[in-house]
């Protein structure tokens, strides 16, 4: 699976964006981030590989006005250590 298949399956994410095959991964991993079931997830990390989904949640949790709830941010903490 790349990118534009994970977009293309779970197009109900991308309801309000008319082209979400030019979002960077940073938004890209947003988007999943608010909405996330584990299946995506696995998918983002396989195809951003760890480090890079690591790299890109810190920067969304870092935000001074993040859009990923406590629960998220606290299970996303705890999984990848940080």
């Amino acid at each position: 699976m790349n990118k534009i298949d994970l977009i293309n399956s779970n197009k109900e994410l991308f309801w309000d964006i008319s082209d979400a095959s030019k979002l960077d991964d940073e938004a890209l991993e947003e988007r999943f981030l608010k909405y996330w079931n584990w299946e995506n997830i696995r998918d983002l990390i396989k195809i951003f590989w760890l480090e890079n989904f690591k790299k890109n949640y810190l920067k969304l949790r870092d935000k001074n006005r993040t859009n990923l709830s406590n629960k998220t941010i606290n299970f996303f903490n705890l999984y990848l250590n940080v």
